[in-house]
C-alpha cells in the first residue's frame, strides 16, 4: 500500500470537464482568456520568447466556451521564425484594436475579435507508432480588422473534424488557465520581451509548423 499524503476532493466544481477537440472551419467571435510568456535560454544568443494564449469561443452559440490555443514566437534565434511570429502577433493586436504590444499580456484578455478558424497540419515529428507527436489542431487562418470596416458575422463553413489523439496533460502549447506567466526576473522596470511591432497585412497566418516549431 502506498500512502498518498495529499487530500483531493471530487466536488462538482473540480470535476468539470472541458472538450479540447477541434471545431469546424468557420468564422468565429473569440476572446483571449489566458496567456503566458515563456522564455527559454534566457540571456543567451539562443533566447526564445513565446507568447502563449488561450481563446474562448463566444459565437456561434453552439460552440460557445470551446477553446483554441495559439503561440506567437516573438523572439527566436532563427530570423524567419521570429519574423513570422512577430507578424502574427501584430495581426492579433490589430484585431483587438491595439497599436503596440502591452506591458502585461493580461491586457490582451476579454477583448472580442473576429477570426477565420481552420485546421492546421500534423507535426512532422512522429511517435514510435507513426502517429504525429502533435496532431493537426485548429489555428487562426485570418484575422478581421475593425479599422477596415464592417466585420463578418460568425458562420460555420465546414464539418466537425474527425477526433484526434488528445495532447498530453503537459502539452506546452496551451496557456495555463490560471493565467500564470514565466518571465524574466524582476529588475524594477517593465519590458516587452517581444520587442517592437509592425502591422501585418490582412492575410492568412503562416502555419507555426512551417516556421520550424
Amino acid at each position: 500500500m502506498a500512502r498518498l499524503g495529499v487530500r483531493v476532493e471530487a466536488t462538482e466544481e473540480s470535476t468539470q470537464q472541458r472538450d479540447f477537440g477541434n471545431v469546424p472551419d468557420g468564422i468565429y467571435k473569440l476572446e483571449i482568456t489566458a496567456s503566458e510568456v515563456s522564455i527559454k535560454n534566457e540571456n543567451t544568443r539562443e533566447q526564445a520568447t513565446t507568447v502563449k494564449v488561450t481563446y474562448d469561443i463566444i459565437e456561434p452559440e453552439e460552440y460557445k466556451g470551446r477553446k483554441i490555443f495559439n503561440n506567437f514566437n516573438v523572439e527566436h534565434p532563427k530570423a524567419q521564425v521570429q519574423e513570422i511570429g512577430q507578424r502574427q502577433f501584430s495581426c492579433q493586436l490589430r484585431a483587438i484594436e491595439m497599436t503596440e504590444s502591452p506591458e502585461d499580456t493580461d491586457e490582451l484578455h476579454m477583448i472580442a475579435f473576429m477570426a477565420k478558424i481552420g485546421m492546421g497540419k500534423d507535426s512532422k515529428e512522429k511517435n514510435a507508432d507513426g502517429t504525429p507527436v502533435y496532431p493537426a489542431r485548429n489555428e487562426v487562418k485570418l484575422y478581421y480588422y475593425p479599422d477596415q470596416g464592417e466585420l463578418p458575422e460568425p458562420v460555420i463553413t465546414g464539418t466537425v473534424p474527425a477526433p484526434t489523439r488528445q495532447p498530453a496533460a503537459n502539452d506546452n502549447r496551451r496557456a495555463p488557465e490560471n493565467d500564470s506567466r514565466q518571465s524574466a526576473p524582476a529588475t524594477g522596470e517593465k519590458r516587452r520581451p517581444w520587442g517592437s511591432k509592425r502591422w501585418g497585412g490582412m492575410m492568412p497566418s503562416p502555419s507555426l509548423h512551417s516556421a520550424g516549431q
